[in-house]
């Protein structure tokens, strides 16, 4: 092997090194992304859940007619088809429209992100409900029998939307 031949040879070897530690340096640094995507989605669905257990009746969650009026009148007390939650109500709350500040408008949920036991948030996240009326199926609009709910939660660089509906609960 002559002098030239050892040079272009370790050349080629370094560029082709160079080409793969780029290739390598890129996918290590991008591996940790799929993991707060996955923790953005699982805040978002499990959000969602906790809402769309709540009731959506006629009657606030602690009115005693609440399984049973069959319009708002119907109620012990003042009617519970009003957004934002009562003085002193605390999480869970108990009626879907307990999460909103007002129909259609984005209401922050930073606040229940959790951070017990231990377990705390990342910095730099936060989530917002969305809860307005919808048309769905033979529900009509004007009606407001059923609720579109779409919980956000964002990362840095990152957001997620999770969507579901809710149906007023009117006994047969």
């Amino acid at each position: 092997m002559t002098l030239i031949e050892l040079i272009v040879f370790v050349v080629v070897v370094s560029v082709a090194l160079v080409g793969v530690l780029t290739v390598l340096n890129a996918t290590v640094f991008r591996s940790a992304e799929p993991i707060v995507q996955k923790q953005v989605q699982a805040l978002a669905e499990g959000l969602l859940e906790e809402i769309q257990t709540g009731y959506f009746a006629y009657c606030d969650g602690a009115d005693s007619q609440l399984k049973y009026a069959t319009a708002a009148a119907s109620c012990a007390s003042a009617p519970g088809d009003t957004y934002g939650p009562e003085s002193g109500e605390t999480r869970p709350y108990d009626t879907v429209k307990d999460y909103a500040s007002a129909a259609g408008a984005a209401t922050s949920l930073d606040s229940v992100l959790p951070n017990e036991s231990g377990i705390s948030v990342p910095p730099g996240y936060s989530a917002s409900v969305t809860i307005a009326p919808v048309a769905l199926g033979d529900i009509s609009l004007a009606s407001g029998d059923a609720l579109l709910i779409r919980v956000t939660v964002a990362a840095p660089g990152v957001t997620a939307v999770a969507e579901g509906f809710k149906t007023r609960q009117v006994p047969q």
